[in-house]
């Protein structure tokens, strides 16, 4: 598709500063940008490297402007790139139909509009919605519903009784619905607790590749509207996550802990179960988080403290090396000092 510098400010809300008629055909960072490519700078080191480049035009933040090159200035250039990349780089679309090799139990419901992939099983009563598209050997269980706009990438699996809202993106390889790791010791060896809950999932949730989300034991896991669930992600039976929260890769969310709206979980944060964590919190990566935390505050460490604490404990470590050999010195001043010991008779 080709789109003019102008259609390209029309669609972002943004102004050309330059030849609005110049046409673009693709998207590309500076250094691999050539001739009819639109490129991208937020910041004046990038706008540099852009301008330095074969691109026919910039997307920039509104205080950039150049000589040489047509410049798309908006208000925030990261989210007019989120917006743009969609025209150039279009997600392949599926038409309605169902797989011959797809296997759909009599009771289920499946949308005339919906897409069913290859190898796919869908089971009894299952519910899936105006087009949704299962990708192929998606598993849906009994009982699960699958609101409209719903996307499976391959080899998503749903247990049963997991209900999904509208425009979720599960990516492969992710398993919803699992039992939870519930187990109590009786004569001698672990006994398993049934786990007869369900899994809730709101609108507008993207769950990444291998993403574990355990079954509640007796009530549901849920996660709530607008989440973003990072690849890798293991997430405890009852957990409650709240709307439009981000939880980064390889992070692991003990069971029955709920988590306020807006909060962040970074990289590899460990949370223990049956806690709290307030709304708009922002855990740093490889924290452990051992106890309930307030909401609108950022913390790191282990255990997780607020932040500015967990920094004067870093500073503090820092310089027990040199505090050591400080002690050394003065135990030896403090030995020097010492009359000698009486004569014995």
């Amino acid at each position: 598709m080709k789109y003019s510098a102008s259609e390209i400010a029309e669609q972002v809300g943004g102004e050309v500063v330059g030849n609005g008629d110049v046409k673009l055909v693709g998207f590309a960072q500076a250094d691999a940008a050539r001739a009819g490519d639109l490129t991208f700078a937020e910041d004046e080191k990038f706008f540099r490297l852009a301008e330095q480049s074969e691109a026919s035009a910039i997307l920039a933040t509104d205080q950039f402007s150049s000589d040489d090159k047509t410049v798309i200035r908006v208000q925030n250039a990261r989210v007019a790139f989120a917006r743009v990349l969609p025209l150039f780089f279009p997600e392949k679309q599926f038409g309605p139909g169902v797989h011959p090799s797809a296997v759909i139990a009599e009771s289920a419901r499946v949308d005339e509009t919906a897409h069913i992939g290859p190898n796919c099983v869908i089971g009894e009563n299952a519910v899936i919605g105006r087009q949704t598209v299962l990708e192929a050997n998606c598993s849906v269980g009994d009982q699960s519903s699958l609101g409209q706009a719903v996307r499976f990438f391959p080899n998503v699996t749903i247990y049963p009784q997991s209900r999904i809202g509208d425009r979720v993106r599960i990516h492969s390889a992710s398993v919803v619905g699992s039992d939870g790791y519930g187990y109590v010791f009786d004569e001698g060896h672990h006994r398993k607790i049934p786990q007869i809950g369900g899994v809730v999932i709101g609108n507008d949730v993207e769950i990444g590749a291998s993403v574990t989300i355990d079954r509640g034991a007796l009530g549901n896991t849920e996660i709530g509207d607008g989440t973003k669930i990072d690849n890798l992600v293991q997430i405890g039976h009852n957990v409650v996550i709240g709307k439009h929260c981000l939880i980064v890769a390889q992070t692991g969310i003990g069971g029955s802990t709920q988590i306020g709206e807006f909060s962040t979980l970074a990289g590899q944060v460990g949370v223990i179960g049956h806690i709290t964590i307030g709304p708009k919190a922002v855990i740093a990566s490889k924290s452990a988080v051992m106890g309930s935390l307030e909401g609108g505050k950022q913390y790191m460490g282990i255990p997780a403290v607020p932040d500015i604490q967990a920094k004067r404990q870093i500073v503090a470590v820092q310089k027990l090396p040199d505090l050591a050999k400080r002690v050394r010195e003065l135990e030896q001043q403090v030995a020097e000092m010492e009359p000698p010991p009486p004569p014995r008779n």
